[in-house]
């Protein structure tokens, strides 16, 4: 089960079995409540994770006590590795958003690794640039965009992630409430909601029981395009 696992993990993609096997007895399987914070922004690290089961939240917190949400990663996809490359302390809170299984690595059994099979490195230097690349739009969306659109932008990425997800009658149900969809906007709750609700008005989506289903996703599409 577990090579299984990790023979699906994007930073291992290119190796096989036999290149995974040592590695498989250094991961460690910790689980994770509803809420719980696995680790805090600042604290150090000596840890990376990888997402088994169920989904992580990746935030940060202004000196004023404002939280602002830039990640949501599901299972496949690994977090915390930064702090292990440069041995600084973690640069945001991860936090698991529902039940979860994660599997831990440590500092030295993971640069290890690494030292042995080079392609992990370049695996994560391009998750690194990927997210750099993310960070650099954030920033750029922020300052050119109104809400409703960095709205319509954020569901179409959560769309793309959610694609498999959907109710009867076919639409795209993506499992997020109004307060969290807020964090990744970085806006209001209030300003996110009134921007909901004249997405309803044109039929475009519609929201019950911390959901959001799309409807017409092209239309949705249509709000981006500037």
């Amino acid at each position: 089960m577990v090579m299984d696992f990790l023979e699906g993990v994007f930073i291992f993609v290119g190796l096989d079995h036999e290149q995974l096997l040592p590695l498989s007895d250094k991961l460690i399987r910790r689980s994770f409540r509803r809420g719980e914070v696995i680790f805090h922004q600042y604290e150090p690290g000596d840890q990376m994770y990888i997402v088994k089961e169920g989904q992580v939240k990746i935030s940060i917190m202004s000196s004023g006590g404002l939280e602002k949400d830039i990640a949501l990663l599901h299972p496949g996809e690994c977090f915390g590795e930064m702090a292990l490359l440069d041995g600084s302390n973690r640069s945001a809170t991860a936090t698991s958003l529902g039940d979860s299984e994660m599997m831990s690595l440590f500092r030295f059994d993971f640069l290890h690794f690494m030292g042995e099979h080079p392609e992990v490195a370049y695996e994560i230097n391009g998750l690194l640039v990927k997210r750099l690349r993310i960070a650099n739009e954030m920033v750029g969306d922020v300052v050119f965009l109104d809400v409703p659109t960095r709205v319509a932008k954020q569901l179409l990425a959560l769309a793309a992630t959610y694609s498999g997800n959907l109710s009867e009658a076919g639409h795209i149900v993506v499992p997020i409430g109004q307060e969290e969809l807020a964090r990744l906007v970085g806006a209001s709750r209030e300003t996110v909601s009134r921007a909901l609700a004249s997405y309803r008005r044109m039929g475009v989506l519609t929201t019950a029981n911390r959901r959001i289903t799309i409807t017409d996703l092209p239309r949705l599409k249509g709000m981006t395009d500037f």
